[in-house]
Parts: C-alpha cells; sequence; structure tokens
C-alpha cells in the first residue's frame, strides 16, 4: 500500500509539473508572439516541423546502395527518390522520421513477383532537400508521382502513418485508378496535431497563424482535407492494416473508418505497436497478397483477420 500512495504521489506531482510547464510555455509564447510574431512561428516550425534525423540498418544500407538512383522536384527541393526491379511501378511512401528504405522488408517479395518498387526520401526526410515539411508539402509529393506528366504509371501505393495520410489527400483529388494500401493510417490527422499543440502549452493564436499560412501557400484545408474527412469521399477500394496495440496512431480510428465505409477493408493485428508492423512476415504477406490479387480473397488463409465490412 505505502508503494501505491509513494507511486501516486509522484504521479500527481509530475502531472502538476507539466502543468506549469504548459502554463509557462504558453505565457512566454503569447508575449512573444506580440513582440516577434515571425520569430515565434519559427520556433514551432523547428519543433513540430522538423524530422528527426534517420539512421539506417545495415540491411537497409545495403538495399539502398543497390537500388537505382533518381531524383524529381517539388516545390524547389530535389526528392531523392530510389527504383528497384522492373515491371509495373508501385510507389512506398514512409510516415513521419523515417525514409523510403523502411520499407525494405517488401522489396524482394515484390521484384520476385514481376514488380518494380520505387522509394523516396520526403521533403526534410533522409537525402531529400528541406529542413522543414509538412502535411500538404507531403501529399504533393505523392501527387508528383500520380502526375502522368512525369511518366511513372504508378500501379498501386503502399503508405505508412502520415504517409497514408498524404496517400488519402492525393487519392482524393487524383482519383487514380490503382490498389491503395495504408498502414497505420493517420487519419485524424487535425486533431492529433492540434492536441500535439496544446499539450506542449503551445498558444493557439500562434499556430492557427501558423497553420493558415501553410493553407494558403500549399492550397489545402486543415479541416476539409483531414484524412478521416477526405477517405469517406473516396469510391476506390482501399486496404488498411493497423495494429490493435498502436500507441502512435489511434487504431479505434482505422476500425471505425472500416466498419462505416463500405469500399474500406481492414486487417487487425495485435502485438506490433506502431513500427514493427513494417518489418512483420505475416503483414508483408498480407499486403503482397492483396496487391497480386488486385482484390481481397476472402478464402484467403492470410486474410482471416480482414474485416470486409
Amino acid at each position: 500500500m505505502a508503494k501505491k500512495i509513494i507511486k501516486m504521489k509522484s504521479l500527481s506531482t509530475n502531472v502538476r509539473y507539466i502543468n506549469v510547464k504548459q502554463r509557462g510555455i504558453h505565457v512566454l509564447l503569447t508575449a512573444l508572439w506580440h513582440l516577434a510574431p515571425n520569430a515565434t512561428k519559427n520556433i514551432i516550425l523547428k519543433r513540430f516541423f522538423k524530422p528527426r534525423s534517420y539512421a539506417l540498418t545495415p540491411l537497409e544500407r545495403q538495399f539502398l546502395e543497390n537500388g537505382t538512383p533518381f531524383h524529381i522536384h517539388v516545390h524547389d527541393n530535389k526528392i531523392r527518390c530510389w527504383k528497384w526491379g522492373r515491371g509495373p511501378n508501385i510507389l512506398f511512401v514512409h510516415g513521419w522520421n523515417g525514409r523510403g528504405v523502411n520499407f525494405v522488408h517488401f522489396i524482394k517479395p515484390f521484384i520476385d513477383a514481376g514488380y518494380s518498387v520505387i522509394t523516396y526520401d520526403a521533403p526534410a526526410h533522409g537525402k531529400s532537400e528541406g529542413k522543414v515539411t509538412n502535411y500538404f508539402e507531403l501529399s504533393d509529393t505523392v501527387r508528383s508521382f500520380l502526375d502522368p506528366s512525369h511518366g511513372f504509371n504508378i500501379q498501386g501505393i503502399v503508405a505508412y502513418s502520415i504517409g497514408a495520410s498524404a496517400a488519402i489527400n492525393c487519392i482524393s483529388k487524383e482519383k487514380p485508378s490503382i490498389d491503395a494500401v495504408l498502414i497505420a493510417p493517420a487519419l485524424k490527422l487535425k486533431e492529433i496535431l492540434f492536441n500535439s499543440f496544446n499539450h506542449h502549452g503551445i498558444p493557439e493564436i500562434v499556430y492557427q497563424s501558423l497553420v493558415a499560412e501553410m493553407e494558403r501557400y500549399f492550397g489545402y484545408d486543415v479541416h476539409q482535407d483531414n484524412p478521416d474527412v477526405l477517405a469517406k469521399t473516396i469510391s476506390s477500394k482501399m486496404f488498411i492494416v493497423h495494429d490493435k496495440d498502436d500507441r502512435t496512431i489511434p487504431y479505434i480510428d482505422s476500425k471505425i473508418l472500416s466498419e462505416k465505409t463500405d469500399n474500406v477493408f481492414l486487417h487487425t493485428t495485435e502485438g506490433l505497436g506502431h513500427k514493427r508492423i513494417l518489418r512483420d512476415k505475416t503483414v508483408v504477406d498480407v499486403i503482397t497478397a492483396y496487391i497480386f490479387n488486385g482484390q481481397i480473397q476472402k478464402d484467403d488463409p492470410l486474410m482471416k483477420n480482414v474485416n470486409p465490412n
């Protein structure tokens, strides 16, 4: 009992500390905002929109060295890309703080099946140019690959986390006739972002002004282009793979979308969380089976956890 009381007191102390810290940051940034609004927005940009560097694993480095490099330009940033294999092109879109080669476990199965794998480092990630980026710019990057004038002829998309959010945005705008697989998609991205701002004590006047500036520059709307809103307007099939124990992106959002939308199929995993899901062999098998077959085979044993609504 004593240990429990001590633990509760410690938790209470931590909560009070966080609240005091939030209020302190809020007061400081509010004052700074009135004195130097641009400097205040730059602070928020570096804190929330600058990805962390990613250290490649030996396997990822090996595959990257064997890929065929090329590049495209998105908003004046050179985006580093790689391609493996010959055949119909499948685009792989990584998540925040990641790199394109995070899909290393998918490359060989797709090549062996006669497909080409195309992936890239998103703006401000890995070897690509840019210091900060955001959901809108990530969406424009995906849209660049689906632009017919670029000649990629993408036949399918496999996208992860906020990369899946960008894929939803792209599909809703471009309406491509392709297979789409979304792994742990951040559907309620606006809510996740705004809750993070509030949790860290960022004044609403500051982050709303910053978001509005991004909306004007990129031509999107954070409310109307929220992935959860856009996903409900898409008529083509989407296959979601999400883990129940994902503590980064809520599984419940994917479950609700699949239950309320006829064209969204959900494959549920357990015990993988948000990151291990990209390395799990069963997940790789399920996704490759879906892309190869071009449809969900309900009698396939790999699809036993699929909820076809």
